[in-house]
C-alpha cells in the first residue's frame, strides 16, 4: 500500500472517528443539559457529580466497543476510565483529533476534582483512611464481643475502622453493650499507647420491610449437640456450653460453631459448682453411645462451663457421672422447631397467615411455612419465582389459593431443611412496601444517638430516602450519615435516580448487599450487577460499600477459599468492605488489611471496554417504565 493510500486511509478513519465523537459529546450535552433541572442543585460539589452522573448515563446508551478499539488503535484514550469525569476525557480525546466544541453549561469536573470529591465524601461518611490503604474495613458485631473485650482490641489493632450491628438482632439493651464494649476497647488501647490514630465509626442497619419465613410448630425430641468437623468428618475443637443447677430447661442458646450453644439444666443440683476443672461427666446419650463432658471452667456456685468431644443427643432424665462420684439429672429439654425438609419436586405450601405454624409434610399434605409479611403475598402470580434462605430453596408458584400459595420445589435436589425467620425472595414480583417500617422508626431513636451513619435496607424508590431524611429531621438529626442498602432488583433499575435524590445530603453512600441481591437478579449476574453499581457510584462521586460474604469461608473455618481472596482483592474498588462475624474474623481483618494494601499500589478501577449497563429508570424522559426480570440487561 503505497504512502498516499495509507494518508487517504488514515484521513478517513480520523474523519469518521471525528464525526462519532462529535456526534456523542453534543447528545450527552443535549440530553444531559435537558434533564439536569429535574435534580437541581445549588452547592457547586452536587452539581458537578450531578453532570458527570447524567452525562454517564447518555454515554452507556451505546454500544462503544468498535468506537473505543478504534481509538486504542490510533494511540488514543479507550474511554474506559472516565467515570469520575466524562465530558472532560471525551474533550481531551477530541481535541487530539481537531475537534473543537462550544462551552457546554454542565457543571462537569476533571480527573482532579472528581476524585477530590469522592475523597472528601469518602471521608465524611466513612472516616479517615488508615496510611496505606485507601479501602475502609467494617466488621459485623453482635453481643457475644460483649464479653470479649480482647477479641475487640485485636479486631481494632488488626484494621477494623468501622463496627456495624445490625439492627434486625438483639434489642437496644444489646446495641448499647456492644458500643460500649468497642469504647472502652479503644480506650485500653489509648493507656497502653496502642492507640489507632482514630475512633471507631459505628454504623447501624435498620432492619427494613424484610419478608421472612414464620415459626415452625415446636416439639419435645432429644437435643442435637453437633460438634464442629472438618471435611472428613473428624472432630475439630470442643463444642462449649454450660452445665447450670439454676436453669430450668435444657436448650440451644447459639447457632453451631459460635460458643457458647448450649445449657444444660440440672435443675437444683448445687454441686456443679464443685466440679473440678478437666472433671469428665460420662453419658450415655439416645444412640446408647458413649460420650463425655469436659469441665473448662468453673462459673460459680452453680454453673460450669463444659466442652463435648463427639455429637451427642440429649434428653430429659439423662444421667451424667464423674469420676468422683457425683451425678447430675439432666433437666426438661426445651421445645424446638420441628423438622422440615424439601426438595425438588416436592410441593410446599406458603401461608398467607403470619400466625400459621409450619409443619412438615403429612400424608396427602406437603409441608408448610407461613410468610411475615402477608401483603407481599397478594402480588404473587402462578409462575412466580420464590427463593428461600439466601436462594437455598429454590420454588415455582403453581397456584395462588385463599389460605396460601402453593409451590413447587425446583432446587436443590437433595432435601435441605426450611428454618423460620429465614430470607424469602421473590424476585419476579413488585413488592412495592416502604423501606422504612413502624419498627425502625422507633429504633431510629437510638441510632441517631450512638451511630455516625445508618442503613436503609430494602431500599427501592426516592420516597424511601424521603422518609428516612424526613424521620432524621424530626429527631433532630439531619446530619446523620445514610447508606442506601441495594438488595433489590428494582433498586439496581432506580440506582441513578436514587443516586441523584441524595447528593445533597451531608453524609451519603451506597452499600452493595450481595446477598440478597444474588437472589434478585440471579448469582450467574451478580458479578456484572455489581460492576454496574460501581460505575455508576464512581460517576456520581458517591461512596460504595462492598459487603455480604467477602472473607466467609476463613472467617468462619480458619482458611480461605481460593475464589474468595480474589474477590476480597477486588474490594478495594470500593471506599469500605464488609466483613460478617464468625470465630476466625480477626485473622479475616488482618488478611483483608494486607490484600487492600497491597492491591493499592496498583489499584485499577474498571476494565477498559463497555458492556451493555443495567438500564435505569426515571432520569430521562425517554427512559420510562418497568424494570425488567433479572438477566435481561437492555440498554
Amino acid at each position: 500500500m503505497t504512502t498516499d493510500v495509507v494518508k487517504m486511509h488514515g484521513d478517513r478513519r480520523a474523519a469518521a472517528l471525528r464525526h462519532r465523537l462529535g456526534a456523542l459529546y453534543d447528545e450527552i450535552v443535549d440530553r444531559a443539559g435537558r434533564a439536569q433541572g429535574e435534580f437541581p442543585f445549588s452547592d457547586r460539589d452536587c452539581a458537578c457529580s450531578r453532570d458527570n452522573l447524567l452525562a454517564y448515563l447518555v454515554l452507556r446508551e451505546h454500544d462503544l466497543q468498535d468506537l473505543q478499539l478504534e481509538l486504542a488503535e490510533v494511540g488514543l484514550s479507550s474511554l474506559g476510565r472516565l467515570e469520575g469525569c466524562v465530558l472532560t476525557s471525551l474533550q481531551k480525546v477530541m481535541q487530539h483529533l481537531g475537534v473543537a466544541r462550544p462551552e457546554s453549561g454542565l457543571a462537569f469536573p476533571d480527573l482532579a476534582q472528581g476524585r477530590a470529591v469522592l475523597a472528601q465524601r469518602s471521608r465524611t461518611l466513612l472516616g479517615r483512611p488508615r496510611e496505606g490503604r485507601g479501602t475502609r474495613i467494617m466488621v459485623t458485631l453482635d453481643a457475644e464481643v460483649i464479653n470479649q473485650p480482647d477479641l475487640l482490641e485485636r479486631l481494632l489493632l488488626g484494621g477494623m475502622d468501622i463496627a456495624r450491628i445490625n439492627c434486625a438482632h438483639d434489642t437496644a439493651r444489646e446495641w448499647e453493650l456492644i458500643i460500649d464494649a468497642v469504647r472502652h476497647a479503644e480506650e485500653r488501647l489509648s493507656r497502653r499507647g496502642q492507640g489507632i490514630g482514630r475512633r471507631c465509626r459505628l454504623f447501624m442497619d435498620l432492619a427494613g420491610p424484610k419478608v421472612r419465613t414464620g415459626p415452625l410448630t415446636l416439639e419435645t425430641r432429644p437435643l442435637k449437640l453437633a460438634v464442629p468437623k472438618d471435611t472428613r468428618g473428624r472432630p475439630i475443637r470442643l463444642l462449649e456450653g454450660y452445665l447450670d443447677g439454676g436453669a430450668e430447661q435444657t436448650r440451644k442458646i447459639r447457632p453451631p460453631g459460635e460458643p457458647p450453644t448450649f445449657v444444660i439444666a440440672v435443675p437444683g443440683q448445687s454441686e456443679v459448682g464443685g466440679l473440678s476443672l478437666g472433671e469428665e461427666l460420662r453419658f450415655t446419650d439416645t444412640r446408647d453411645r458413649a460420650r463425655l463432658f469436659r469441665v473448662i471452667e468453673r462459673l460459680g456456685p452453680m454453673a460450669v462451663r463444659i466442652g463435648l468431644e463427639r455429637t451427642a443427643y440429649l434428653q430429659e432424665g439423662t444421667i451424667l457421672r464423674s469420676a468422683s462420684g457425683c451425678s447430675f439429672t439432666v433437666g426438661p429439654v426445651s421445645p424446638q422447631p420441628v423438622e422440615i425438609r424439601v426438595k425438588a419436586d416436592d410441593r410446599l405450601w406458603l401461608y398467607r397467615d403470619p400466625a400459621r405454624l409450619g409443619h412438615p409434610a403429612q400424608g396427602e399434605m406437603p409441608a408448610g411455612v407461613s410468610c411475615t409479611v402477608p401483603d407481599v403475598l397478594r402480588a404473587v402470580r402462578p409462575g412466580h419465582r420464590v427463593f428461600l434462605d439466601d436462594g437455598k430453596i429454590g420454588a415455582l408458584v403453581r397456584e395462588c389459593r385463599e389460605e396460601c400459595l402453593e409451590l413447587e420445589v425446583i432446587s436443590p435436589a437433595m432435601p435441605v431443611r426450611i428454618r423460620s425467620e429465614k430470607g424469602l425472595n421473590f424476585p419476579d414480583t413488585k413488592i412495592d412496601l416502604p423501606a422504612l417500617t413502624p419498627r425502625d422508626r422507633e429504633d431510629l431513636a437510638f441510632v441517631v444517638k450512638h451511630a455516625t451513619a445508618v442503613g436503609l435496607s430494602f431500599v427501592h424508590r426516592q420516597q424511601d430516602l424521603a422518609d428516612l431524611r424526613a424521620a432524621l429531621e424530626d429527631l433532630g438529626a439531619p446530619e446523620l450519615g445514610i447508606v442506601l442498602k441495594i438488595e433489590t432488583r428494582e433498586a439496581i433499575h432506580r440506582l441513578a435516580q436514587l443516586l441523584l435524590a441524595g447528593l445533597d445530603v451531608p453524609k451519603y453512600g451506597v452499600m452493595i448487599a450481595r446477598g440478597d441481591l444474588a437472589v434478585e437478579v440471579g448469582f450467574e449476574n451478580l458479578s456484572l450487577v455489581q460492576e454496574d453499581i460501581l460505575c455508576l457510584c464512581e460517576a456520581a462521586h458517591v461512596p460504595v460499600i462492598w459487603a455480604t460474604q467477602v472473607l466467609e469461608t476463613l472467617a468462619k473455618q480458619g482458611r480461605p477459599a481460593r475464589a474468595e481472596i480474589t474477590d476480597a482483592a477486588m474490594g478495594q474498588r470500593a471506599e469500605c468492605v464488609m466483613l460478617n462475624k464468625g470465630e476466625h474474623i480477626v485473622e479475616a481483618v488482618k488478611t483483608l488489611a494486607e490484600l487492600l494494601s497491597s492491591e493499592e499500589r496498583h489499584r485499577i478501577k474498571k476494565r477498559q471496554v463497555f458492556r451493555d449497563i443495567t438500564a435505569q429508570q426515571g432520569v430521562f424522559p425517554d427512559l420510562s417504565g418497568s424494570p425488567q426480570p433479572a438477566g435481561e440487561r437492555e440498554r
